[in-house]
């Protein structure tokens, strides 16, 4: 049996009185079982009118994930409190063409280099869901509004949430990027406003599962050390401190400029 120090805490909590903020052993693994429509690639909506907003950056302690999700939010006119999000996979990004565009995370590049098309992704759902909800009642789609995830008909006083639309909304064709407008920033409530941020939660409940926590079958680790010096090379090392240590499989050079040691984990 494998047992993480993390599945130790939470599992380990809710055995001695549930407490662990609220969420018992397994809550993490079975939140969802059903899927719910992908109106856009950053957008799932659930019937309750839960958004799942996907993001495509790290989360290392920047708030990359906060602030993408309101960008997001802003320009999808949903309900924040209503708001999570999920991290969609490199293998995924690649299989669906890089529809996430980079994954590349470091500094403040997270939200200056795709805070235009995440808006973008956020505007397109706004619209194929107000689109849907046109087409139910056969109005035009320019004479409804929306706000935090509610349509409305003003001339005929009919009203749906983006929840009940978004099924109908996933079939849509996504608007052409020049057809898409963004808000006025000097019109923004959600993006760039102080908000509680959206990771803090899992991170003191247990339930988030950090790059360290990853297993997959077969997996092994590599923990590398670099020169010191930018431009060094590696000289020489001397593996036998360690050979036939319990879990090591191997050490390796690394491109003439680090040593590897491969063991079954950290």
């Amino acid at each position: 049996m494998t047992l993480s120090r993390r599945r130790f805490l939470v599992d380990g909590l809710a055995v001695a009185g549930g407490f662990a903020l609220g969420f018992p052993a397994g809550a993490a693994e079975g939140r969802e079982t059903a899927p719910s429509p992908e109106v856009t690639a950053w957008v799932v909506i659930h019937p309750d009118d839960r958004v799942v907003i996907r993001i495509a950056r790290s989360e290392m302690g920047q708030g990359t994930l906060t602030g993408l999700a309101q960008l997001v939010a802003e320009e999808l006119e949903c309900d924040w409190d209503k708001v999570g999000t999920e991290f969609p996979t490199p293998g995924a990004n690649l299989a669906r063409n890089k529809v996430w565009g980079s994954m590349f995370t470091a500094g403040s590049h997270g939200i200056r280099d795709s805070h235009l098309y995440v808006r973008q992704g956020g505007a397109a759902a706004r619209m194929m869901l107000v689109e849907a909800a046109a087409w139910n009642w056969n109005v035009p789609a320019a004479e409804c509004e929306v706000e935090k995830g509610v349509i409305r008909h003003g001339a005929s006083g009919k009203t749906t949430t983006y929840g009940k639309v978004a099924a109908a909304a996933a079939r849509l064709t996504p608007p052409d990027k020049d057809a898409i407008r963004l808000k006025d920033p000097k019109d923004w409530t959600i993006a760039g406003k102080p908000m509680n941020r959206l990771d803090t939660r899992g991170k003191v409940d247990g339930s988030l599962v950090y790059g360290i926590d990853l297993r997959l079958p077969g997996m092994m680790v590599a923990t590398i050390a670099s020169c010191p010096v930018k431009g060094g090379t590696l000289k020489s090392f001397d593996a036998s401190a360690i050979a036939g240590s319990k879990g090591v499989r191997h050490v390796l050079a690394v491109d003439g400029v680090a040593v590897a040691v491969v063991a079954d984990d950290f």
